[in-house]
């Protein structure tokens, strides 16, 4: 099976033209576990590129975490696969739509490493929840919120005096995203699906600071795109910021989420960042029951 490796802002991805391998669907899911845990420890997840589905789609991606877990929507993924579609000759034009979980996502396909993505309206946006969390020092209390742009996402700032009082951190730097986001992922509030857990920081001039838990990932990754499309929203709700809202990830890159936000609403998303290639290769020993 060839392959490439794709960084989406530091969220890395197996990619595969499924167009041409033609690994059947109900394969995907463990296919994808074996590569992660065999060739790939470090890598986020598996994307297949396949054949659309939809109306007015030109790409399908079929994401799944590195623990074969699939149905969520993942920005930086979309980022990837749209990137990879056109340098692979699968789309010929820069804009077009891809579709995903069942929804469709516009692409365009800015330079040679950039990639906007338009996401539909949200399908959920809950803010101000007060909830409770034990992080080893007994039960206190945070306010958070609750976004869904196709993934389930838990968003709250830091510099809350709540949140920073319960978490016992005062700077971004300081906090174990690895073990607060475990408590919060698998919240009594937020139970069945849990969520990922996005932790974010007002800077000096309207920027956020962001590091991300990734449900299915199971630790932190250096960037997670629909949490960070998810806490644009919140920045834009809670905080007064504009759009366009500028969130800087763990792994340093600066992403740029627009939106119009009116009576409490807020449409026409986009998410702006990278897509590079990062690898190529082959692998010649995948058993053969996890291809047919």
């Amino acid at each position: 099976m060839k392959y490439e490796l794709y960084s989406g802002a530091g969220n890395d991805f197996v990619m595969v033209n499924n167009l041409t391998e033609k690994i059947p669907h109900g394969r995907q899911k463990e296919l994808t576990v074996w590569l992660c845990n065999e060739k790939f420890p470090e890598i986020d997840g598996v994307i297949f590129a396949d054949k659309p589905e939809m109306n007015g789609s030109s790409i399908r991606m079929n994401y799944f975490n590195r623990d074969g877990s699939f149905g969520a929507m993942c920005g930086n993924g979309a980022r990837c696969v749209s990137m990879f579609a056109y340098k692979n000759g699968l789309i010929a034009y820069k804009e077009f739509n891809i579709e995903a979980v069942n929804d469709l996502y516009s692409a365009v396909i800015i330079d040679d490493v950039n990639v906007k993505i338009g996401f539909p309206e949200p399908k959920e946006v809950k803010t101000g929840i007060h909830i409770t969390a034990n992080f080893g020092e007994g039960e206190k209390k945070l306010n958070v919120s609750f976004v869904n742009v196709g993934s389930d996402h838990i968003v709250l700032f830091i510099d809350e005096e709540i949140n920073k009082i319960a978490l016992s951190c005062k700077h971004m730097d300081e906090l174990d995203v690895n073990s607060a986001g475990r408590v919060l992922r698998f919240h009594d509030d937020f139970k069945p699906r849990g969520g990922n857990v996005n932790f974010a920081q007002v800077l000096p001039g309207g920027m956020i600071r962001l590091r991300t838990y990734e449900r299915g990932v199971e630790r932190e990754t250096l960037a997670c795109g629909t949490g960070i499309i998810s806490t644009g929203i919140a920045a834009m709700l809670q905080k007064g910021i504009s759009s366009p809202v500028k969130v800087q990830v763990q792994s340093g890159e600066v992403l740029t989420v627009e939106g119009d936000l009116k009576g409490g609403r807020i449409t026409g998303l986009t998410l702006t960042g990278s897509a590079r290639k990062i690898g190529a290769g082959e692998i010649t020993d995948i058993p053969l029951e996890l291809k047919a």
